[in-house]
């Protein structure tokens, strides 16, 4: 005849079988959304794009309002700023993509950009201490959001 067993033995044994055990290494979470400062930083980009097409589109035009300033014509070269302001705004546009999927150009171009900027602005601060003070602050804001969240840039993007 078989042994009656107490099923709160059963329990109290694994209870104490699983405290006696040693503590198993636990995986670290990975990110399955994308983080919020990522969002920024990826629309900060398109945003940056935008205005560099658009300036571009100002000088290709060769906008009147543009000989009349302090720049000038540029010596009749405004359409070289113009290819290089659509390049950068398509390498904007690119970054901005790549930044939201998660890949590493756009990591790398939206720190370095921002990082640039940033520097540029202290420049300005005498002049336009308020716009300068924003500007920095965003793009403190940018940096934060992609090196804080550097581990949803390492996981392989799924094109």
């Amino acid at each position: 005849m078989a042994e009656a067993t107490n099923p709160m033995d059963a329990n109290a044994a694994n209870a104490m079988h699983a405290a006696s055990a040693p503590p198993r290494a636990q995986a670290t979470p990975v990110a399955t959304t994308r983080p919020g400062l990522v969002t920024f930083a990826g629309v900060m980009m398109f945003i940056l794009g935008g205005f560099q097409l658009t300036w571009a589109i100002v000088e290709f035009s060769n906008a009147a309002w543009l000989a009349g300033t302090v720049y000038g014509t540029f010596n009749g070269y405004l359409w070289l700023w113009a290819i290089l302001d659509l390049l950068l705004a398509g390498v904007s546009f690119y970054a901005g993509y790549d930044i939201l999927r998660g890949g590493t150009f756009g990591y790398v171009y939206g720190a370095l950009v921002a990082g640039l900027s940033a520097i540029r602005w202290f420049f300005y601060l005498p002049a336009a201490p308020v716009v300068g003070i924003v500007v920095i602050a965003l793009d403190i804001l940018i940096i934060y959001g992609l090196v804080a969240n550097s581990d949803y840039f390492r996981e392989s993007p799924s094109a």
